[in-house]
């Protein structure tokens, strides 16, 4: 297929990339339905837009997504593959295809010869390259290229339905120069903080208050699913190279039969395979220091009794088994009293900062009537409170090491100049802040930067707009998915 491609002796002008960049893929689950597969499901990955996805399709386009990520991250998407889920990129691609075949979207052979030939990574000297296309797509890829045209096809048709939606998004100068001085204007900020930790110690709690409290919110202490694992499996050496996790991975996948048979982990530990037993634990309490998406599905998707894969992990490769599994319940007092009593002690310690920072802004404004240009840093001084002050920030901004929501310092952007404010709380303090020195924007820098950040600016507009249309068609797709994480590792499944 594509013969001119591969006869082509000069390439077209460098134009385009051949990643999708205007493409925003959400990293992101969604609730997809799911399933055991039966007999009749078995043929297929899923179902979207009530149209039955292949095992075949649905490993290509997983396949797409894999070396979308190698294209844009080279040798390093080993290290991206721990945080990003093929099969829930491979649905999102598909259903955004079904969207275009829906707008009658396509791409030509000619289109798809010039994406490819406009790639830098193919041409040698300015000139489209047959033996480094060759090379790229059978060494890199591990693809034939008839596959990789087809993916390049694909990624320019999601690339038509992306201009296709955004092509009437616009920005007002107006829209510029706000955006411009929500992102560089800065500010500091003299405040008085009335933390609640410093009222813990003093808080006293009866029985009776701590019973009526747990009866009014007992909900909230309801303990979520939890699950009692047992696993073998090897950690990857500190600064191990691929070949020596290639090599582990094999070791565990030599191991896999006899367990499954046996059903027995402890036993088939030795030498560097090592066994662990786990307590009951819910699914936001990590085990150990195992970091996977996919490890955790199988804690909690398997029934009690049940033996998983072969798990690849950005730490190591694992077996588990499921040895005990609870549903959601709510626990007597006695069983939350140590969690019941600090929530509630906490609570009791927040308003008594409040308490507290309310006479301080009384006094405040007492001081105010006597002498209205009064600052907070004079006022501080004759409370005989700390003053504290932050350095330069930015809207949205968080400030490392202090103790301060950012929603308290974007509070102070909306106060005029020497303004003390009211009191403000975030989940742990109560406030009183005034502006301090606010700095605008340079408005011969924005006239320099203006072209650019428009541009920058229109292209986030875009991406929300097909953002929000991407989460709308996840929701109309009606996703049924047979399939569940991948068995085989990221770096080869599906090639």
């Amino acid at each position: 297929m594509l013969k001119i491609l591969r006869q082509k002796k000069r390439a077209q002008k460098i134009i385009l990339s051949v990643m999708v960049g205007v493409m925003v893929f959400a990293f992101v689950l969604w609730g997809a339905g799911s399933g055991k597969q039966n007999s009749k499901e078995s043929n297929y990955a899923g179902v979207v837009f009530g149209r039955r996805v292949s095992n075949p399709e649905f490993r290509k386009i997983r396949l797409s997504c894999l070396n979308d990520l190698k294209f844009r991250f080279g040798e390093n998407y080993n290290v991206l593959l721990q945080f990003v889920d093929l099969n829930n990129q491979a649905w999102i691609k598909l259903i955004l295809l079904e969207q275009a075949k829906k707008q009658k979207i396509t791409a030509s052979n000619q289109e798809v010869v010039d994406e490819i030939a406009s790639n830098p990574l193919f041409s040698k000297d300015g000139k489209f390259n047959q033996d480094a296309y060759g090379r790229i797509i059978r060494y890199f890829l591990g693809s034939q290229p008839r596959e990789f045209e087809e993916q390049t096809r694909n990624n320019l048709i999601i690339r038509k339905l992306y201009v296709q939606a955004t092509k009437d998004i616009t920005l007002t100068d107006t829209e510029v120069l706000e955006a411009y001085k929500k992102d560089n204007e800065t500010l500091n900020v003299h405040y008085i903080q009335t933390n609640s930790k410093n009222f813990l110690s003093d808080i006293k709690i009866s029985e009776d208050e701590l019973k009526d409290y747990y009866q009014k919110n007992s909900n909230q202490f309801k303990r979520p699913p939890t699950v009692k694992i047992e696993y073998i499996g090897i950690n990857y050496p500190p600064d191990s190279k691929e070949a020596q996790r290639i090599g582990i991975s094999e070791q565990m996948n030599n191991l896999y039969p006899k367990i499954k048979k046996s059903n027995d982990l402890k036993s088939s530990a030795s030498g560097d395979i090592t066994y662990r037993q786990s307590g009951f634990f819910a699914v936001d309490e990590p085990v150990e220091n195992i970091e996977s998406e996919e490890f955790y599905k199988y804690c909690f998707n398997l029934k009690a009794g049940q033996i998983s894969p072969v798990i690849h992990t950005a730490q190591g490769v694992y077996i588990l088994r499921v040895t005990q599994k609870k549903d959601f319940y709510i626990p007597e007092l006695a069983e939350a009293k140590p969690k019941a009593e600090e929530a509630l002690k906490l609570i009791k310690a927040k308003e008594e900062a409040k308490n507290k920072t309310e006479d301080y802004k009384n006094k405040i404004d007492g001081y105010l009537q006597n002498d209205p240009a009064i600052n907070l840093k004079k006022a501080a001084e004759l409370l005989g409170v700390e003053l504290k002050t932050t350095p330069a920030f930015k809207r949205d901004q968080t400030i490392p090491d202090m103790d301060i929501d950012k929603s308290i310092l974007n509070s102070a952007f909306d106060l005029k100049p020497g303004e003390i404010s009211p009191i403000l709380e975030d989940a742990k303090s109560s406030f009183i802040i005034e502006p301090d020195k606010f700095t605008g924007i340079d408005q011969d820098k924005f006239k320099q930067d203006k072209a650019t950040y428009s541009d920058n600016l229109l292209e986030r507009k875009k991406q929300n707009i097909f953002n929000t249309l991407q989460s709308e068609l996840i929701t109309q797709a009606n996703l049924k998915q047979y399939i569940t994480s991948s068995t085989a590792s990221p770096e080869t499944a599906d090639q």
